[in-house]
């Protein structure tokens, strides 16, 4: 339910940053699509103090992410002038911090050494494979998200993405 508030956070950042115009009526719209939301898993939820705290930081710092890439995408003459250029500089970035918090929190001797995912060729392959095919939707996920960006705005993004995230037949990174 806490994930709902990504808009709110998303909004403010681009008030903050002056890359939306406040008005009342985009408000109005953010709180609407919020709320419906929020009605359509309330009786879903157990509370959970730190897991809320956990989930509207990582909303928050979403929202913050959202708005700064669209700062960078509108500034061409640091040569982000296509989704491909931003993930060229940012891709690196973005995978060493997940390599770091891997190691620290999974141990990679944990993932390589065991039997299940490594101990026959039939078995690396089929891991590889499960690796690779995600991290190709991935791929593309983000230079459509970029695109998009580039073309309208952060709370356009982040409305399309909410209302996607709450079709019945989405379980995927934003449902």
């Amino acid at each position: 339910m806490c994930k709902s508030s990504s808009l709110v956070f998303v909004l403010l950042f681009a008030f903050l940053f002056r890359l939306e115009t406040p008005s009342w009526r985009l408000v109005g719209i953010i709180l609407v699509i919020t709320a419906g939301v929020v009605l359509m898993v309330s009786t879903e939820t157990q509370f959970n103090a730190t897991g809320m705290i956990e989930v509207l930081t990582a909303s928050a710092l979403g929202g913050l992410r959202w708005s700064l890439l669209q700062i960078l995408l509108e500034k061409e003459s640091m040569g982000m002038s296509n989704p491909f250029a931003t993930l060229f500089w940012l891709a690196p970035v973005m995978g060493l911090t997940l390599a770091t918090c891997s190691i620290i929190f999974d141990g990679w001797g944990n993932v390589f050494g065991n039997e299940i995912f490594f101990g026959t060729l039939g078995r690396t392959m089929n891991t590889m494979g499960a690796i690779m095919l995600p991290g190709l939707l991935a791929f593309c996920m983000n230079v459509t998200e970029f695109g998009l960006l580039q073309r309208t705005s952060v709370v356009t993004l982040w409305v399309v993405l909410s209302l996607l995230s709450s079709m019945p037949f989405s379980d995927g990174p934003y449902g």
